[in-house]
């Protein structure tokens, strides 16, 4: 509603609910990484130019992101997650918007609002060093420097070290890449490459500086982006063996270290030659297609000591003997469908990409590689004695425990798949995955989501009672959702029709609601008089929050078209701030303005637009 002051006292003052253009939340609200992510808009495509000079570490004039964008708000501003470089100018459908630092935001302002469901494309230009991010459990991603470049993996967090994005596994888009370098040197990124290459699977080179062009026409999250650069053996082949999804021969892009020993480079190209049969080995047993085009071994003496799954590109940082194991190659193809086609809604899912590449780890290695049983892989997590017991799968205690310690998140959620399995059967568990295959590609899934359609496929294909769904709906709280070592197991799941764990639940859904009651208005202002004029309106507060704060924008000035008081509006606020979930609370706001007998006064209305947020930190 508006507060005005003369004639008229109908005007609506606007608050977040009401406003046509508002600030999109800079956050997404995830538990574990509540600073990544951004609200307001649904990022599609993001096409990134990189002009790289690789012995300064340096992204050169021209770099820049084009994001096409489509507004789920009215948009009065909008963020991105980006903590490198200068940023030079930011233009939205052409049109320049200003832009500021915030964190690890570049927060952008347009010229014009931005209509709710438009269709947008932000440009943001940028030089200067791409970045390595340190995760809380002390790792490194982003743009890892290697003495050749950049090694690029970004899991959970390090994208933002060099392109500017929607930072957070729930906002999947399509990709181009454009990586100008020295002709020397190789860069590999997600999809496939498009344009002329010559015999060596290379686009041409001029002036000596040769283009990677990229495209991957399959959504993917930004922590499984990647644009690594270095000096590498280079190889593209086609599989004679594996197909995409297409129906294709699989491609597939291998970059091996130029500086590993010859010894680590033949270990490395032997596990490069298997990648197309472990392809071909799951997409057989799913009965389902590789879910994208091709694939491709990266591997560096990065000194991270772990491996990534980036969409079809899996990432190696090892100087070890064997820098590419054949165990850990498997494990990370089976996250092409389990974590990149399929992925988390949030990071609290990150037992289902972790879980389900361990369990296929199990399984390929006992098939192919002459590993033990995924049964005794069962039997040695269970008797682990671990206190790693403690931690909860799908609720790890912060994000410094994502990976750290990897008990709970790999071989304790592997083995309750495992578990499943021995539970429902084989046919059961294997249409089960193929249902998640068939349900959730290309999107993400949530841990109700997953359980929900494992009881279903339990029902419809083991024929399990509603008594033993009920089981497993304890088999799951127990597994993921539950401290402590679980105690049903497939060894005692149908010893008894008795089952504990009955709980009666609420579901609270999270709520901020704000509503400002009646208009408020000034008694007529009276020219030549000295008075303070008071009006009043109450605010009420609903949070299921851990805290709240009510605020208001700045009052500014009353104005009558071109005529504006000389004095300020003032706001007080009965209450602002509130540590624990509230109902109904009633907010005295008092509007107060002072005239004084000089003021000029221009006949007609003044009036104000305020907006009034209600605010949390503690969702």
């Amino acid at each position: 509603m508006a507060i005005v002051g003369g004639l008229l006292a109908s005007l609506a003052l606007s608050t977040p609910a009401l406003a046509q253009f508002s600030p999109g939340s800079r956050s997404l609200g995830d538990r574990l990484l509540p600073a990544l992510g951004n609200g307001g808009y649904d990022a599609q495509h993001y096409d990134v130019t990189l002009n790289y000079d690789p012995v300064n570490n340096a992204m050169l004039p021209g770099s820049q992101t084009v994001i096409t964008m489509k507004a789920t708000q009215g948009l009065s501003e909008f963020s991105l997650d980006l903590r490198a470089y200068t940023v030079s100018e930011v233009t939205i459908d052409g049109a320049a918007a200003t832009t500021s630092r915030v964190d690890d935001k570049l927060v952008v302002t347009p010229a014009a609002g931005i209509a709710n469901g438009r269709v947008f494309q932000t440009i943001v230009k940028f030089a200067g060093a791409p970045l390595e991010v340190i995760d809380p459990d002390n790792s490194t991603e982003g743009w890892a420097r290697i003495p050749t470049g950049g090694f690029v993996v970004n899991e959970p967090m390090g994208a933002m070290g060099w392109f500017p994005s929607n930072n957070h596994p729930a906002d999947k888009a399509t990709y181009d890449y454009h990586v100008t370098i020295p002709e020397d040197y190789i860069s590999i990124a997600n999809g496939e490459l498009t344009g002329a290459l010559d015999a060596t699977g290379k686009p041409a080179a001029a002036n000596g500086l040769r283009t990677w062009n990229w495209s991957l026409d399959y959504p993917m999250a930004t922590y499984l982006t990647t644009a690594t650069v270095g000096k590498f053996d280079y190889t593209k082949w086609n599989s004679p063996l594996a197909i995409g999804k297409s129906g294709a021969p699989l491609e597939l892009y291998d970059a091996i270290e130029s500086t590993y020993s010859p010894e680590q480079k033949t270990a490395a190209n032997t596990g490069t030659q298997r990648q197309d049969d472990i392809i071909k080995f799951m997409a057989d047993a799913l009965q389902r297609p590789y879910p994208f085009e091709s694939h491709g071994v990266v591997a560096a003496d990065a000194q991270l000591d772990y491996a990534l799954e980036s969409q079809t590109k899996s990432h190696f940082s090892s100087s070890q003997p064997n820098p590419v194991p054949h165990g850990t190659l498997a494990h990370e193809i089976a996250h092409q469908w389990f974590g990149d086609s399929i992925g988390p809604r949030t990071w609290d899912e990150l037992w289902f990409n972790e879980g389900w590449a361990t369990w296929w780890n199990w399984y390929w290695s006992n098939k192919e590689n002459g590993g033990i049983t995924t049964q005794q892989q069962f039997a040695n997590v269970y008797a682990n004695a671990t206190p790693n017991w403690q931690y909860i799968p799908a609720a790890l205690p912060g994000p410094e425990n994502m990976f750290v310690p990897s008990f709970p998140t790999y071989n304790r959620s592997a083995a309750m798949l495992e578990g499943y399995r021995q539970i429902v059967g084989e046919p059961a568990f294997w249409a089960f995955q193929r249902a998640l295959i068939d349900e959730f590609s290309y999107s993400t899934i949530t841990t109700d989501a997953f359980i929900e359609l494992a009881k279903r496929i339990a029902r419809d294909r083991g024929g399990f009672d509603a008594t033993n769904l009920r089981k497993l709906d304890v088999y799951f709280t127990q597994w993921l959702r539950t401290a402590g070592k679980p105690s049903l197991t497939p060894a005692n799941f149908f010893l008894s029709s008795t089952f504990p764990g009955n709980e009666v639940t609420g579901t609270v859904p999270a709520t901020l609601s704000l509503t400002l009651n009646g208009t408020p208005s000034f008694n007529t202002f009276v020219p030549g008089v000295t008075r303070e004029y008071t009006t009043s309106t109450m605010a009420n507060v609903i949070s299921t929050a851990g805290n709240a704060t009510l605020s208001v924008s700045a009052p500014g000035h009353l104005s009558n078209g071109a005529f504006t008081l000389p004095e300020p509006l003032r706001v007080e606020l009965e209450k602002t701030s509130w540590d624990g979930p509230v109902s109904n609370d009633e907010v005295d706001v008092t509007f107060k303005q002072l005239i004084k007998e000089t003021d000029p006064l221009r006949t007609g209305t003044y009036s104000k637009t305020l907006t009034f947020t209600l605010s949390t930190t503690a969702p």
